[in-house]
């Protein structure tokens, strides 16, 4: 699909260079160049994004809701370092907010990525989608999250994806090189339609999106993240994300079938899987101890059920091995996976 934009015509220079730009890469397609708001309106059903600088006298938050209603993406644009300006912009509740010298390319990936997705509602079956999320402390989400995968991939046709935003860690933990990613393959979700698995590494047995680690660019948004689990499972049996400390949104908790809870078994990690409990919404997670001394091992459990009300799936031990496997870039030790071979199956 070719995303439709209309810019708002604007005397800086992103406005006219966007335009050069769409029309040598033929990346998107701009269908109207807006001098006023009417302008816009009467062409709404062949608009799906606006680009509009928030230095335009008539792009306020009021017309930007409007935009919305209409059924029209906005990605608002702001003079570098005016945050009244941007604060402005997001009130109206633009999709997203940049600023006047944003690369032309990332500007171009918002674009494709605030767009209506066309990614079909699967007609079969649709796969099983885990997320392993954890409070912050590294409890080890994304060594629970390659085992579970790891386990998965012996019986079905699995995908791990890196789903933590903030600090994605699967190329760094498996060794592998940070592109394509996570990025290249929600853009092609987007732009497509399809999971498209040129986008996937191999290692193992196992199918692996990494995460974005783009400096300079806009910040990977949990729509993208949404549309591409969503892709995912209709091609996949079992799809498992490692979100780490993010919170999960309605958006996600609405793809997602399970949630493995990752607890530090230390005082520390306790209280905040304990915290996190307590402020949880969804459906129950399942708990997963990490990191457990064999000497207080039942000590360990028993708090944990004390703490947050659930008893554990699965009690992990913590043995040097693993950490040397994380740290070489090897796949999880295969004790480590035994451990949790039993969680999620069947589901």
């Amino acid at each position: 699909m070719t995303v439709r934009v209309a810019t708002v015509l604007s005397a800086r220079e992103w406005e006219p260079s966007l335009v050069a730009y769409a029309r040598d890469t033929a990346a998107i397609r701009v269908v109207l160049r807006a001098f006023q708001p009417r302008d816009i309106e009467a062409r709404a059903e062949e608009i799906d994004v606006i680009v509009a600088g928030g230095e335009v006298a008539w792009v306020t938050p009021h017309q930007i809701a409007a935009w919305t209603h209409l059924g029209c993406a906005v990605i608002g644009i702001h003079p570098s370092g005016d945050g009244p300006a941007a604060s402005l912009l997001e009130l109206g509740g633009a999709a997203e907010v940049l600023p006047d010298d944003v690369d032309l390319a990332a500007l171009i990936q918002a674009i494709r990525f605030v767009a209506p997705s066309t990614v079909a509602t699967p007609s079969g079956s649709r796969g099983h989608v885990i997320a392993v999320v954890g409070p912050r402390g590294a409890p080890g989400c994304t060594e629970v999250a390659c085992s579970i995968a790891m386990t998965h991939a012996q019986r079905t046709k699995t995908v791990l994806i890196d789903a933590d935003l903030t600090a994605p860690a699967l190329a760094v933990r498996l060794g592998v090189a940070p592109r394509p990613d996570m990025t290249d393959a929600a853009d092609m979700v987007r732009s497509e339609g399809t999971f498209d698995r040129s986008c996937v590494r191999r290692v193992g047995r196992l199918d692996v999106v990494t995460g974005s680690h783009r400096s300079g660019e806009p910040p990977v948004r949990e729509q993208m993240l949404v549309g591409l689990v969503e892709a995912a499972a209709s091609s996949y049996a079992t799809v498992v994300l490692d979100v780490g400390s993010n919170p999960l949104s309605d958006a996600l908790l609405d793809a997602v079938d399970a949630v493995l809870l990752v607890v530090d078994a230390t005082p520390v990690g306790i209280v905040r899987a304990a915290q996190a409990i307590s402020d949880w919404f969804g459906p129950t997670p399942q708990i997963v101890i990490n990191k457990t001394q064999a000497q207080n091992r039942s000590e360990t459990v028993a708090a944990v059920r004390r703490w947050t009300g659930l008893d554990p799936v699965a009690v992990i031990a913590d043995r040097a091995k693993v950490r040397r496997n994380a740290a070489s870039g090897k796949l999880p030790d295969r004790t480590f996976v035994r451990s949790l071979a039993q969680v999620g199956v069947g589901q």
